[in-house]
């Protein structure tokens, strides 16, 4: 088996496509499989060796190596590469001082796509073009190519680990969302209030909803948006207390039938809820109204 036969056969196992021009030794954008191209939520990288590869699905977490001889051999061992491993590192230093640059220059005003999720009145960072702030040469032109498609403004959500800025979300106003190339997305999150009980959500739109119904029980909260199923898992179990407000996703045979976001709320080890119907939070507060919303989150504590 080829290396190309290898990586598209591992795409298909963790549910993304495999993309049509992949660079060795970085990271290429894949479109999930039936969520349309745009949705470039996967990410596939042959190593430098070209003989070595991974394909990962960030919506779901699945994640799978591949390499020549594909299952009739026995996987290589993973060889360091320092000069890969010190460009790499370089690399995620330019992505983090773009996020750093792009949020400073972010106006905070309404933006179209709050308004839509029913939050007309938040304010939020918004950009009108992050390209200029992206970085020269081959990377920044890889970043720019891979924002979301839409009309401008951008919301922007940027996610920290700690105290570094390592990721943005970039967000149009139809709803179009992807995380700024090549940034560090395990573990960041963006918080949305400070209280008692830590909250963690996927998106902002969910965040808002559930801080919303929180508000209206009385309930200080601090709220997380943690941008995808798995990562709320990765954030949450590193959180005492810590309750998951999961999305509820369309079943898949992969994860026994589960749905993405039960999946990972259950692998969490926290304390979980999800809508009663498919959807998120604040699809089921756009359908039934916060006061819906509200029941439905009171009875649950860490």
């Amino acid at each position: 088996m080829s290396i190309h036969d290898a990586m598209i056969s591992a795409c298909r196992a963790v549910g993304i496509e495999a993309p049509r021009k992949v660079e060795t030794g970085r990271w290429c954008p894949s479109p999930v499989e039936g969520k349309g191209r745009g949705n470039t939520s996967g990410r596939v990288m042959i190593n430098d060796d070209g003989k070595t590869g991974i394909a990962w699905n960030h919506q779901t977490g699945r994640h799978q190596r591949f390499w020549v001889g594909g299952s009739s051999e026995a996987p290589p061992p993973v060889q360091r590469d320092p000069e890969a491993d010190r460009r790499r590192a370089q690399e995620q230093r330019e992505v983090e001082a773009a996020c750093l640059r792009i949020v400073a220059a972010c106006e905070q005003t309404q933006h179209p796509y709050l308004a839509r999720k029913g939050f007309a009145e938040e304010m939020g960072l918004v950009i009108a073009d992050p390209r200029p702030l992206m970085p020269r040469g081959s990377l920044g032109e890889a970043m720019a190519a891979a924002l979301p498609n839409g009309d401008g403004p951008l919301l922007v959500v940027p996610g920290r680990i700690g105290q570094r800025l390592t990721t943005v979300q970039f967000i149009t106003a139809e709803g179009a969302k992807k995380n700024i190339l090549r940034g560090q997305m395990g573990g960041a999150f963006h918080r949305i209030a400070t209280g008692r009980e830590t909250w963690v959500c996927e998106g902002i739109a969910t965040a808002l909803s559930v801080r919303a119904a929180l508000r209206l029980l009385g309930r200080s909260a601090t709220v997380l948006s943690a941008f995808s199923a798995s990562n709320v898992a990765k954030v949450a179990e590193g959180i005492r207390g810590a309750i998951v407000a999961a999305d509820h996703d369309k079943p898949v045979d992969a994860f026994g039938g589960l749905g993405t976001g039960e999946y990972y709320a259950r692998r969490s080890g926290c304390a979980w809820v999800m809508p009663p119907c498919m959807g998120d939070w604040n699809d089921f507060h756009a359908k039934y109204g916060i006061r819906a919303v509200s029941l439905a989150l009171r009875e649950v504590t860490a």
